[in-house]
């Protein structure tokens, strides 16, 4: 071991770092995906009748989300299993014997750290973007041509405007292939005016829409004289207009509001640049920007960088002396993981929410900024401790 070279060490740590971070891709990636994302888009499916090639296609397109949000974890897991494994077997102690410093020893954790940083921010800032855009154009186009889901026996569709009110409700009770049995069409779309439309049954199809039979119709007003209620023969309406012209009301309302202001920020679908021209364009402007916003703008660099900064902290509380038992070692690794991530969420929150001044010394975008970057603040120096005491009982 007299002769160990340090670059041997470092291939040697490095293989296992990476097996063990594919691992933990694979299993947080699976977890976080199942957990969240795939019923979401079950939802989507049961709500709009998407189809089933469609939603393999939108759910392939968020997994490059699922990813970036776990690699800070996966980094942390891979690091953590190596060193402590490396302890166990007392190689770190030989290492040492033979004059590799703690920190020389960090060199291939680093190197994955700086490794999953940079794929942590080309996944939040390129492929994500891009992937949201995709999903959501797929979705409006299912919508557009979509009638009623594939498989089940009832349908409910409710619609929304910005405010989160209730315009449109669709219910049919029950169908069976493209024959529709008791439905109920309430729109309170026009202000101070509600319309039912009830049916016993109907057809629909791809090219004209439903058409449904034997309908009562009511109109409920605010003013008692414009209340009515009546028979048709047939109502004809197509879903997929109805849903169509909602989001172009929407759309223009979102339009206005955007050509007012000069600007429209998405961060779900803008890169950290573009961002920030947007933000800058509105303070040109003299126009608000919400707290929300330079927090989004921020985390797309926070985040990625996290995955470097905790490994600070795996390296040494992997380094738990034999006699104690590893499981106090992972114990504290897990405390600290949970503490990262409170600290990041209650920060974003706070943010958020409150703004501190400081009697005017702070000025927004600059209080948002180090809030943002404070928990990776407070990770690093926990991290730097840690490994200072490490390296003075080693």
């Amino acid at each position: 071991m007299s002769v160990l070279s340090p670059k041997l060490v470092d291939r040697y740590i490095l293989k296992q770092l990476f097996d063990y971070f594919l691992l933990g891709i694979v299993v947080f990636t699976l977890i976080a995906f199942f957990s969240d994302t795939l019923l979401k888009f079950i939802q989507e499916v049961q709500k709009y009748g998407i189809p089933f090639s469609t939603l393999l296609t939108m759910v392939g397109l968020q997994l490059p989300r699922s990813v970036a949000l776990m690699l800070p974890a996966s980094t942390f897991l891979a690091v953590l299993m190596v060193f402590n494994q490396m302890n166990n077997r007392f190689e770190i102690i030989a290492f040492r014997m033979n004059g590799i410093s703690l920190w020389r020893l960090m060199v291939p954790a680093v190197i994955l750290g700086l490794f999953c940083s940079g794929l942590a921010y080309w996944l939040n800032d390129y492929v994500v973007p891009w992937c949201n855009v995709k999903t959501s154009q797929l979705r409006d186009q299912a919508i557009q041509n979509g009638t009623l889901p594939t498989n089940g026996n009832s349908f409910m569709f409710k619609s929304y405007d910005r405010f989160h009110n209730l315009t449109q409700m669709i219910y049919v009770s029950r169908y069976e292939g493209n024959e529709l049995g008791d439905s109920t069409i309430i729109d309170l779309s026009k202000p101070d005016v509600m319309q039912i439309f009830q049916s016993r049954s109907g057809v629909w199809d791809t090219e004209n829409g439903w058409d449904l039979q034997n309908v009562n119709a009511y109109i409920v007003a605010k003013d008692r004289n414009q209340s009515s209620a009546g028979h048709l023969e047939s109502y004809q309406f197509k879903l997929q207009d109805m849903i169509k012209s909602q989001a172009e009301k929407s759309n223009q309302k979102e339009a206005m509001r955007s050509k007012k202001q000069g600007i429209e920020a998405n961060s779900d679908q803008q890169s950290f640049s573009e961002l920030w021209s947007v933000i800058q364009k509105r303070e040109s402007l003299g126009k608000k920007v919400k707290n929300n916003t330079y927090l989004r703008l921020w985390a797309k660099l926070t985040w990625p960088l996290s995955c470097l900064i905790i490994i600070l902290s795996a390296v040494p509380l992997s380094l738990t002396p034999p006699r104690q038992g590893s499981n106090r070692g992972f114990l504290y690794a897990i405390i600290v993981l949970f503490v990262f991530y409170m600290l990041n969420n209650s920060f974003q929150s706070f943010g958020r929410f409150y703004f501190i001044d400081l009697g005017g010394a702070l000025s927004q975008p600059t209080y948002l900024a180090i809030v943002s970057w404070m928990p990776l603040l407070i990770m690093a120096i926990i991290g730097f401790v840690l490994i200072q005491r490490k390296t003075q009982r080693l």
